[in-house]
């Protein structure tokens, strides 16, 4: 079969495994699940299809979110549908933070006087590495050279084929160094890749990735910021008053009080503030609390009251003394303290492997006249959250992010391309509008039970259900005898003394996981109350 076929075939392959998957996530949970399974490794998930796997032009990437629940996850907003001014044209910036070799950084903050790189220059300037390897690590990308029947003989020749092919577009290569094979995969396979941005590596990691991987080009920090402890940042977090928001916001606002206390004084983390775009739920004693308006109009799409809450966070609200703000949700649980993961007034974002702008490059020419083929790739591949940013940046960005939303909603072939996740597109195509660039960060959060091992993670997104049967064997797709997810509590409390997973599973974020409900519901008062009555539900 001819690769383009095959690549058909593969497509309608994965969207057949996909819809069956769905369906059995709705029939459990009542809502979608866009989960893509890889057939040689349970856990992990797919930038757009896996590759090393099976014949595909992407390979496989651990983290992803669910937002489809984000429609019950917040609402409220949306002014007006005002046409989108996209006038403006993009000085972008991507700075470079030395990791494995040092990458030549291009420094920049809002009040930068020197030009900063956009993506493109950046690609166009980029330095070989020499040869890095990364083990148990599994990168992502399109793929230059099959892999199945590249057999070479080690890593190191690996990588000095992607260098040989770096004019096709080659930039990230990986191995198989276990003789017993990676997957379904061949001992010294080497697949070649391109990523869009290479000097920020994505892609799986842990224990259980077989592959050693690595890029040619030098690398950036995916995790560091600057340390300077001046650099507090606010954290702000939006919701409804739903029952369903309000026991994760608890158990979000009880782990950042805990982070925050072992971080001490000296560290980067500031102050708190949920913005409440709805009626009193009895929380604003507890959690420091701004209520705004409630959308008249939502557009049949609630998550369109997160731009509209954060435009008039700064017009409602008291104002933060923090320079810098982290935009975050009620599932996000924090494990570890903190850091301000920005360098410079660079926003620094978690990048969702299913954000890709470029796919659709008829939308884009609508909504951004005058952007080219190029500048497509330049348009960061990331939602609003877990996102820090310049409150000055996102001051700006909110009153065009909360529009182009809207008009993202508004515009059929849109909201049938980008569906639950258009809020998510409306804020880096207005990110991309307004020049504001971002960093990216894939150790910000960990999303199990894709993710396995705590390693360099800082948080935990628990957007999908987690479902194991009695020996502890992952069951995706399919409701385990064991399973945790928050949908099963969308109209009560998750009951005290969950369950610990079974004692077989090897998932240490799901432990981590629940351990820091239990440690939440058994701290916090009046655990299960809600307009008076207790609605405390069992385990599901």
């Amino acid at each position: 079969m001819p690769p383009k076929s095959r690549k058909r075939a593969r497509r309608l392959g994965i969207v057949a495994a996909v819809l069956a998957f769905v369906v059995i996530a709705y029939v459990s949970s009542s809502q979608y699940e866009d989960v893509h399974v890889n057939e040689g490794a349970a856990f992990e998930v797919e930038e757009k299809i896996t590759t090393n796997n099976v014949e595909s032009p992407s390979t496989s990437l651990v983290h992803h979110d669910d937002d489809s629940h984000r429609a019950a996850d917040d609402a409220d907003v949306v002014p007006d549908t005002t046409t989108v001014d996209n006038d403006a044209r993009r000085d972008a910036v991507d700075t470079g933070i030395a990791k494995m070799p040092v990458a030549s950084s291009s420094s920049s903050s809002s009040s930068s006087s020197s030009k900063p790189m956009t993506p493109s220059e950046r690609r166009r300037s980029l330095k070989l590495s020499g040869f890095v390897p990364l083990e148990h690590f599994e990168a992502n990308g399109d793929v230059v050279k099959w892999g199945a029947d590249h057999i070479v003989a080690d890593a190191a020749a690996c990588h000095d084929a992607c260098v040989a092919l770096k004019d096709k577009g080659c930039n990230a290569w990986v191995f198989c160094p276990s003789k017993g094979g990676c997957g379904s995969q061949k001992y010294k396979c080497c697949w070649l890749k391109k990523q869009t941005r290479p000097w920020t590596l994505l892609g799986g990691r842990g224990a259980h990735v077989p592959w050693t991987s690595g890029g040619i080009y030098e690398q950036d920090d995916p995790t560091g910021g600057d340390p300077d402890p001046s650099r507090k940042f606010h954290v702000v977090l939006t919701t409804n008053n739903a029952v369903y928001q309000a026991w994760q916001a608890r158990v979000m606002y009880y782990h950042y009080k805990k982070q925050k206390a072992l971080q001490g004084p000296n560290g980067q983390m500031g102050g708190f503030t949920r913005i409440l775009h709805d009626s009193s739920d009895g929380l604003e004693d507890e959690i420091p609390t701004c209520r705004v308006d409630r959308l008249q109009d939502e557009m049949g799409f609630v998550v369109l009251s997160r731009p509209w809450a954060f435009e008039q966070f700064f017009a409602k609200c008291p104002e933060i003394e923090e320079d810098y703000i982290l935009m975050a949700e009620p599932d996000h649980l924090y494990i570890k303290p903190m850091p301000n993961l920005m360098r410079g007034n660079n926003p620094a974002a978690f990048p969702f492997f299913y954000i890709v702008p470029h796919d659709q490059p008829d939308i884009l020419r609508r909504f951004l006249p005058g952007i080219t083929d190029e500048e497509m790739f330049d348009i960061d591949p990331i939602g609003s959250s877990p996102t820090f940013i310049h409150k000055n940046d996102l001051k700006r960005l909110a009153p065009v992010w909360n529009n182009m939303s809207v008009a993202l909603q508004s515009d059929p072939p849109a909201k049938k391309a980008w569906g639950w996740v258009i809020e998510m597109y409306g804020y880096t195509l207005a990110a991309y509008k307004m020049g504001i660039a971002h960093d990216l960060r894939p150790q910000l959060q960990s999303q199990p039970p894709w993710d396995t091992e705590i390693g360099d993670f800082l948080s935990i997104h628990f957007t999908y259900g987690m479902d194991y049967d009695a020996s502890g064997k992952a069951t995706p797709g399919k409701v385990g005898e064991w399973r945790f997810d928050k949908r099963s509590y969308s109209h009560t409390y998750p009951p005290k003394h969950l369950p610990a997973p079974p004692a077989g599973m090897k998932n240490d974020l799901v432990r981590v996981l629940i351990d820091a409900i239990n440690e939440a519901s058994a701290s916090l008062p009046n655990w299960g109350m809600y307009g008076g009555n207790n609605i405390t539900g069992t385990f599901h």
